[in-house]
Formats: C-alpha cells, sequence, structure tokens
C-alpha cells in the first residue's frame, strides 16, 4: 500500500541558512574552469572542422582531375579501337555476308550455322582458320599486333597486354572474326552484343566490370557497332574484352599522396576497378558508404568508415567519369564509373589529434581542481537535485511509491513538497486514464481494420486521392481492374495509374474540379441528340459508350465503367480528399442494346403483319378488276374499272405511307417536338391492324396537351408496346380506355384496360427483361422493358398500377416542351 504523503514543515528563516542562490553563486565561482574547457573544446572542433573542409576540397579536386584523365584514357581507347571499326576493307567483308544472309544462301543457312557453331565448339582445325585466318581476323591481328601496313593501328604494350580478347560478329550475334578460340560463337542474346547493335541503330556501349572466366580475370569491354558503307544500318559488332586492372593500374597506383593517400576507381555498385591496396573485383567494405560517394556532380563526403575495412571518420572525395559513364550499360544511370579518392584517417587527423592531446591534459588539470573544490557543492546541491530527477521520472511512469523527503532548510525542500502535491493531484486526475487509452486505441484499430475489410470486400473499385491526386487507398476490386501492386500505385498520381484515353482523363479531372468546388456534377450541354448515330450491324451487337463530356463512364480495357466522385473528410491539416466509385455497367449496356434491337425486330414482324393484312384486300380488288378488264368489251364500263383500280392502289400507297413512319432507321431522326395524341392515335391504328380487335371498345378522353421532346417513332413504339400488352390481356375484347392530360408542366398518358389484371407477386418484376406471365411462345418478355427504356430516355416515367381482378392501368409522364408550339384543340370521343 502507497505510504500516505506528508507534508514536511516549511524552511524556517534562519539568517545563518545558505539559501539555493548562495549556493548556485558559489558553484559557479568553483567552476570557473568551465569557460576555459569550453573555449578549448570550440578550438579543437573548429580546427578539426577547418581540416576536414580542406581535406576534402583538396581530394574532391583531385578526384575531379583523375576522373578527367580516366576519361581521356577511355576515350582515347575507344577512339584506337573504332579506327578497326571503320576498316573499308572488314565494313566490304561484312556487307558481303549480310547480303549473303539476306538472300537465303545455303552456305548461310540456319543449318549451316549450326554446323558451324559445332565445328567451332568441337575446335574443328577447318572451322578455327575460318574464323582466326580469314582476312577480318589478319586485320585484327595487324592491328593487335602492329604491322609496317598498318602501323597506325599499333596499340601500345600496356593496352596490348590488357587486352584479352579481340573479335568481330555479324549482324546476326554470330562469330565472325577472331584473334584467338577463346570466344564463344553466338552472342546475339549479350547484353554487350543487344546494346552495341541497338536495334540496328548502333552506338558506342562499354560493358561494366565482371569476372571472365576464361582470362580469370576481372575485365570490362568496349563494343563498337561496326556500319555499313553508307553509315545507314550496322552489319556487325567489334568487341574488345580489357583486363581492368592492368588497363587503369599505370594511371591511378603513380597517383599517391602521404603514406596511404590513394586514387582509386570504383562502379556504381561499388565494385573496385583499379585500386593500390583492394584487389580488383572486391566490393567497398561498407555498403552504405557508395550511395554517398556515386553521386552525378564531383565532391567530398564524411564517412564513418573509409570503404577498405577501417572504421572512423574517413574524408573521401569522388567524381563521375562523364563520358565513360554514359556509354556504359547505355546510361549513367544504369551503370557509372567514379574515382575514388582517400587517405587513411589515422594519418589525415594526425597533426589535430597531437592538438587534442595537449587539450586533454590541460582539461584534466582543470577537472582534477573542479571535482576537489566542487565535492562541497556536489553533496549539498547535485544529490538532492538527483533525487527530485529520480522522483520525476519515477512519477511520469506512475511507479512513485513514497512521498519525496528532503530536509535541506531550502528551495529544494519546497520543490520537493510541491513535487509531493503534483503527484497527489495526478494520480487523482489519471486514475482510469490509461485504460481509456488503450481501450480507445483498440477501438480505432479495429474500426480501421473492419473498415479496410469492408471495402476489400465490396465488389465495385474504390479510389481514394489526396488534394494532389495522390493516390491513398485502393480496395481489393480496384486493384484486380488496375492490375495494380502495392509498389505500383502507392503515393502515384491516380491519372497515372488509370489506362484511359485524355478525353476521358480530361472528363474526370473536369468532375473532380467540380466536387472539389463542392459544386453538383452535371454534364455539359451539347446537342447529343442532334447527331446521327452510326448504323450498326442488328446481328452483330456492340456497346456504343457516349463521349465522356456527356456521360460519366470510363472504358478500362474491355469494360464500361460508371465513375462517381465524393468527397471525403481528412485528418486535421492533412487537406481534402476524394472518393472514386467505378461501377462496371459493360453487361448492362450491352442488354439494353440487346433489348432494343430484340423489340425493333419484334415490331417489323408486327408491322409486316399488318401491311400484309391490310394490302391484301386491296391487292385482290387490284387483281380480280384487271381480269374483268381483260374480258370486258364496253370501254366505258372498263374505265369504271381502271378508276377502281386506281383508287385502290391510292389506299395501298396510304397504307404503306401510314407504316413507314416505324419502319424509319432511328439515325435519320432527331429529336422534335412531338404531338402524344397523335402519335397515340398512330400507335392504337397499327396495333388494331395486327390484332383481332373485333370485340374491342376504344373510349378516348384527350384533352389539350403541349408538345413533348422526342422521337415520333420510338415514342410510338412505346405506345404501341403497352397497347399491344393491353389487348393481348383482354384477349381483344374488352373496354379499352386512353387519356390524356397536362399538370405542372408534365403531360401524362393513362392507357387502362379491363382485363385480369397483374399479379401483386408479379407486378414488380414486369418492366423486367425477358420476364413475361404468358405461356411460352406467347410473349418476348421485352414489350415492357423497352418502353420504360424508351420513356425515361425522353425524361420521362412509366408505372403500373393493377387492383388484381379490376384491370390494369399504365401512367405514362413526360416533360412538357414550352418552346411555344401552340397547343392543338383537345379532341373527346369514345
Amino acid at each position: 500500500m502507497r505510504t500516505p504523503v506528508t507534508n514536511p514543515k516549511p524552511p524556517s528563516s534562519n539568517p545563518l541558512g545558505w539559501g539555493l542562490q548562495r549556493k548556485l553563486i558559489v558553484s559557479m565561482l568553483l567552476v570557473g574552469v568551465v569557460p576555459l574547457l569550453l573555449g578549448l573544446g570550440m578550438a579543437f572542433l573548429r580546427g578539426s572542422k577547418e581540416i576536414q573542409v580542406v581535406s576534402g576540397e583538396s581530394f574532391q579536386a583531385l578526384a575531379t582531375e583523375a576522373a578527367r584523365k580516366l576519361d581521356l584514357l577511355v576515350a582515347e581507347e575507344v577512339a584506337r579501337t573504332s579506327r578497326i571499326a571503320v576498316h573499308p576493307e572488314i565494313i566490304q567483308q561484312l556487307e558481303r555476308h549480310r547480303d549473303l544472309l539476306q538472300s537465303g544462301d545455303k552456305r548461310v543457312s540456319p543449318a549451316a550455322i549450326t554446323q558451324q557453331r559445332t565445328s567451332w565448339a568441337a575446335r574443328d582445325p577447318v572451322a578455327v582458320r575460318a574464323i582466326t585466318e580469314n582476312s577480318t581476323a589478319l586485320l585484327l591481328r595487324g592491328f593487335y599486333a602492329g604491322s609496317q601496313s598498318e602501323s597506325d593501328l599499333l596499340l601500345p604494350q600496356v593496352v596490348r597486354a590488357a587486352t584479352k580478347k579481340l573479335f568481330v560478329t555479324d549482324v546476326q550475334g554470330n562469330l565472325f572474326a577472331a584473334l584467338t578460340t577463346s570466344p564463344g560463337f553466338a552472342h546475339a542474346d549479350s547484353p554487350w552484343w543487344k546494346g552495341t547493335y541497338n536495334k540496328g541503330v548502333g552506338q558506342l556501349f562499354i560493358e561494366d566490370l565482371h569476372f571472365d572466366e576464361q582470362a580469370k580475370t576481372y575485365v570490362f569491354s568496349i563494343s563498337l557497332p561496326i556500319m555499313d558503307s553508307l553509315r545507314y544500318e550496322v552489319v556487325g559488332v567489334l568487341h574488345r574484352v580489357i583486363d581492368a586492372k592492368e588497363f587503369f593500374s599505370p594511371s591511378t597506383h603513380p597517383i599517391r599522396f602521404g603514406k596511404t593517400g590513394h586514387v582509386m576507381l570504383i562502379d556504381s555498385r561499388g565494385t573496385v576497378l583499379s585500386c593500390p591496396i583492394l584487389p580488383t573485383g572486391v566490393r567497398l567494405s561498407d555498403l552504405a558508404l557508395i550511395p554517398k560517394v556515386t553521386g552525378r556532380e564531383p565532391g567530398w563526403v564524411t564517412a564513418d568508415s573509409d570503404g577498405h575495412g577501417g572504421q572512423g571518420t574517413a574524408i573521401i572525395g569522388f567524381a563521375l567519369l562523364p563520358e565513360t559513364s554514359r556509354a556504359t550499360n547505355g546510361s549513367v544511370e544504369n551503370g557509372a564509373w567514379h574515382t575514388f579518392v582517400w587517405q587513411s584517417s589515422d594519418e589525415l587527423f594526425a597533426p589535430i589529434r597531437h592538438l587534442m592531446l595537449w587539450m586533454l591534459i590541460l582539461a584534466s588539470v582543470a577537472l582534477c581542481l573542479l571535482a576537489t573544490l566542487g565535492y562541497f557543492a556536489a553533496s549539498r546541491i547535485v544529490t538532492p537535485v538527483r533525487r527530485l530527477q529520480e522522483a520525476a521520472r519515477l512519477i511520469g511512469r506512475g511507479e512513485l511509491q513514497e512521498p519525496i523527503n528532503i530536509h535541506t532548510g531550502d528551495e529544494l525542500e519546497e520543490l520537493a513538497v510541491e513535487f509531493n502535491r503534483m503527484h497527489t493531484q495526478l494520480e487523482a486526475a489519471f486514475a482510469g486514464l490509461s485504460t481509456q487509452v488503450e481501450e480507445k486505441t483498440q477501438e480505432v484499430q479495429y474500426l480501421q481494420k473492419s473498415t479496410d475489410q469492408v471495402l476489400d470486400a465490396v465488389p465495385t473499385p474504390i479510389i481514394m486521392i489526396d488534394q494532389q491526386g495522390l493516390i491513398q487507398y485502393m480496395n481489393r476490386a480496384s486493384r484486380d481492374t488496375l492490375h495494380a501492386q502495392a509498389e505500383d500505385w502507392s503515393s502515384r498520381p491516380l491519372f497515372d495509374v488509370l489506362p484511359i484515353d485524355d478525353e476521358h482523363r480530361q472528363a474526370l479531372r473536369r468532375d473532380l474540379r467540380l466536387v472539389e468546388a463542392g459544386m453538383p456534377v452535371v454534364p455539359p450541354p451539347a446537342d447529343r441528340d442532334q447527331a446521327p448515330k452510326e448504323a450498326r450491324d442488328p446481328l452483330n451487337q456492340a456497346l456504343s459508350p457516349a463521349p465522356p463530356s456527356l456521360r460519366r463512364e470510363l472504358r478500362i480495357g474491355p469494360h464500361l465503367y460508371h465513375y462517381e466522385w465524393f468527397p471525403l473528410e481528412g485528418r486535421s491539416g492533412a487537406g481534402k480528399r476524394f472518393g472514386l466509385v467505378l461501377r462496371d455497367t459493360t453487361d448492362e449496356s450491352r442488354l439494353q442494346d440487346q433489348l432494343i434491337q430484340a423489340e425493333k425486330s419484334g415490331s417489323l414482324d408486327v408491322l409486316t403483319a399488318g401491311i400484309g393484312h391490310e394490302l391484301n384486300n386491296p391487292l385482290f380488288g387490284i387483281l380480280g378488276l384487271g381480269e374483268a378488264i381483260q374480258e370486258e368489251g364496253d370501254l366505258a364500263r372498263a374505265k369504271g374499272y381502271a378508276q377502281d383500280i386506281v383508287g385502290h392502289g391510292r389506299k395501298m400507297a396510304a397504307i404503306i405511307r401510314d407504316f413507314t413512319g416505324v419502319a424509319a432507321r432511328e439515325s435519320k431522326s432527331q429529336r422534335i417536338p412531338v404531338d402524344v395524341t397523335a402519335q397515340l392515335e398512330q400507335a392504337l391504328a397499327i396495333v388494331q391492324t395486327s390484332h383481332e380487335c373485333l370485340g374491342l371498345n376504344v373510349q378516348k378522353h384527350y384533352v389539350a396537351v403541349s408538345p413533348v421532346t422526342a422521337l415520333p417513332d420510338q415514342l410510338r413504339l412505346a405506345f404501341i408496346n403497352v397497347l399491344t400488352n393491353a389487348i393481348q390481356a383482354m384477349n381483344g375484347q374488352g373496354d379499352l380506355w386512353l387519356t390524356t392530360e397536362e399538370q405542372d408542366d408534365m403531360v401524362t398518358i393513362r392507357i387502362r384496360d379491363n382485363g385480369p389484371g397483374i399479379p401483386k407477386q408479379h407486378l414488380g418484376k414486369v418492366f423486367d427483361p425477358f420476364y413475361t406471365t404468358k405461356g411460352q411462345g406467347e410473349g418476348s418478355g421485352l414489350g415492357l422493358t423497352v418502353a420504360q427504356r424508351l420513356i425515361k430516355k425522353f425524361g420521362g416515367e412509366i408505372r403500373l398500377e393493377s387492383p388484381e381482378g379490376q384491370g390494369t392501368t399504365c401512367v405514362m409522364t413526360l416533360p412538357a416542351d414550352k418552346s411555344g408550339v401552340r397547343k392543338e384543340e383537345p379532341c373527346v370521343s369514345s
């Protein structure tokens, strides 16, 4: 049990007692040596800094100069090697070989090449002589060893000794000429050959340091393209393998300063190409040092290791070989060579360490004096302060069990009393705080994990971005849709990850700006329905996505997505965040197109049946009158027959004219103000023509209504589908009510029948595609689906009211067109 806190008595006002202020004054007088130590320390640090700066700048300058010389050395060797790459005889021989390959000559057929490769691998004398003793090989030998005729190609002795391989390949990467039998035959898959060939364009390629198994040493290579005589395309590749140590050591080893200072050459991986201490091919011992000394600009760094196995502060100068690095592996980013200038830290900091030794001796004397004179201050001041410090630490961890008891008779005692009082108050105030914090933390973690699981379970892609457009979160559906891994999308711009075209990207950005500004996302006004639609093959259904500027849709691969932006609450000071939801509407769009096409086909069947029914009677009359004219001798009576034939023909023309509006191609139609009553009448006439309606009683209640903006044939098709369902429900016998009215800028059309009605369990499904209550073969289940789509297309709504056993009422509402078209007089009939 915790011991209760007892407040000690306040200190007495003893005039002989020393207060804390006096104690501090005396202590500061006793420790007067501190400024001396501080001054000496500052001098030491400043001197060390100056030595580092001067040495670093010197090393940087030395590294830059060494890099320049090595760059020139490599450039001279590249220029010396390039002389043979432009030798006319070698070019002519490679061109002839290329022409044989292109002409399909059997001497260079795939079978012949395979045989040659096998013979070379077996070191067949004939195959070896064909490659090592041809005219190109002789030119290479003259370049390597020197001759009277090729004296300008003579290699220096050091370079000649460093060269391990020298050979030429043809345009297919096969060995064409070589000095020795050490090269392989096929090189088309080698990185150096691909980099030099460069798709037939050709470029210099310096292969990075690697170990050559045949030469048993670390080498690098210089590869040059051999261009044709027109300098148009590559006809071969010249490849030269050079021992890195023998090539660079004459240039790097003589550069020495002090006992240990030297220059070395490394690549961007930290692998040593040339060093007086480290063997070629090993990497720097400290991997963390490599990125510091392989920068693209010359410089110097202070490191905790020297790269040679030693630990401690080291100063290193470095510089890039720009021209050589640009040709290494094709770019500076993929491979680069750097000079590395270093001196042992023992040698470098020896002067400052001597100074530090004398400073330590002086400081030791001062510390001894300070320890002797400060003993009393430590016993009277430091000990109580340490107890207070330990008590404060225990209070912070909630582990203080006993009250602080300090009896010094000064301000430290009063401070201990305040510590005890503070501890009591904190213990009372935060008694249950740790439990609450733990519970809240667990609850937040649970909510975060639950949210992630819920979002991953949603099949709809959801993406969250910050105000800069960088992706912050993608659920599993969006990652699967975009085939994105965590390292691919995290903190990347959304518009770089989405595989969409510029038009869709602009539409997506525009909607994001509207959401960010708090404005409603509305498609821009466009004459969408005035432009003719491209005719499509009814037997080859395909999606016809609308332009992104008119519909909020995106196409990602073969799928069509409807997108929606929404704002998100961000953390305090973190800026706004936004969410993007993608809903796959591919099947929905394809199904809608198929429904329209299927209903059109059904409507064409109805149209064909109606035309046949209406044309049969006048056609039979024309045939009968024609036969009567052939046998009639009375001219007057024959003229009468002819007049009857003309009348029947005009009747047929009128029938055809009435039906052509249904079959007109939608691609030639435009939305215009349409008289609803007239279209309803035409639909009724078409349905009555194609169905048996002898017992049908039609009652019409029309009033003058405003036109609606629609396509006449499609609006008529919607009426035909509803009327057909009503007549079929009554089997062609019964009462049919047609009503039009206008209220609140909406035109309402009601079509009611007195059939058996629709059962309640079926009423909610009648608009579903292919759903029908008729028997098999009696209906397609598409009529009301297409009617609903067409009415909604023109901005309207359609619904069914069907008390079971009391008939069915179809109510269609369309927005009225108030553009100034005058209403017709109401027509009421029965």
